[in-house]
């Protein structure tokens, strides 16, 4: 029975020993990655070419780099580097053509992150972010259902334009995290992405402008991160 009572307090010593160092304090830093999906909430109004009003490209992934300094155990401070990379989506236009869009987002944004319950091996956060980003986006127009090319009878795909436009990147979030070990964390989390890519594009297929105002999306993501230091 001693042995059995020893054997069960040593576990309850580990397992509170455990619980505390894996934990942040000031002075401790974070780095690691993200992988995880990022839906498009940016549309483009097709109507008055006979489409829709609709979400401009598909759904994608986005991988991103993080480092972070704790200040308090709560509060930390640092950096992030992460690219959505969206899937192409064709749009057709009366049946008489269709115009396929590309999109891809890269930004460098310095990043704030509070933890509540810094005392618990799973916790919550939320996390915020400004910087810079640059928007790719490539629009491709060809005819459909029988219709040609005017100037010259045929139907390859024509260029409308391949842009890249930068401009002021934002996000805000929340997400929880897990210690798997004393130094290993498991996260998962949501954020908003703003990027304010103000321009106006010259079309020479349609000949027309495309006023590109800003693009935002939505980012479901996991990442693991090493702590180090204190």
């Amino acid at each position: 029975m001693r042995k059995v009572i020893a054997v069960i307090g040593f576990a309850g010593v580990f397992a509170v020993a455990g619980t505390a160092m894996a934990q942040f304090s000031s002075g401790s830093s974070e780095a690691g990655f993200t992988v995880g999906g990022a839906i498009p909430l940016t549309k483009t109004d097709l109507t008055s070419l006979g489409g829709k009003n609709e979400t401009a490209v598909k759904s994608g992934v986005d991988f991103g780099g993080r480092y972070l300094y704790h200040t308090t155990p709560e509060w930390a401070f640092g950096g992030e580097v992460s690219y959505s990379a969206f899937g192409d989506k064709t749009h057709d236009l009366g049946g008489l053509a269709e115009i396929k869009e590309s999109a891809g987002a890269l930004d460098v944004q310095g990043i704030a992150k509070y933890t509540f319950a810094a005392d618990k091996k799973t916790r919550p956060y939320l996390v915020g972010g400004i910087g810079y980003g640059n928007l790719k986006q490539k629009t491709q127009t060809k005819p459909i259902g029988g219709a040609t090319w005017v100037d010259t009878g045929t139907t390859e795909s024509r260029t409308n334009f391949d842009e890249n436009l930068g401009g002021l990147a934002l996000s805000i979030g929340a997400g929880f995290e897990h210690f798997l070990t004393d130094t290993l964390l498991l996260g998962i989390e949501g954020r908003w992405k703003y990027l304010g890519t103000k321009d106006t594009v010259n079309d020479p297929v349609l000949g027309a402008a495309w006023d590109i105002k800003s693009s935002s999306s939505l980012l479901l993501t996991a990442g693991l991160n090493w702590k180090f230091g204190k």
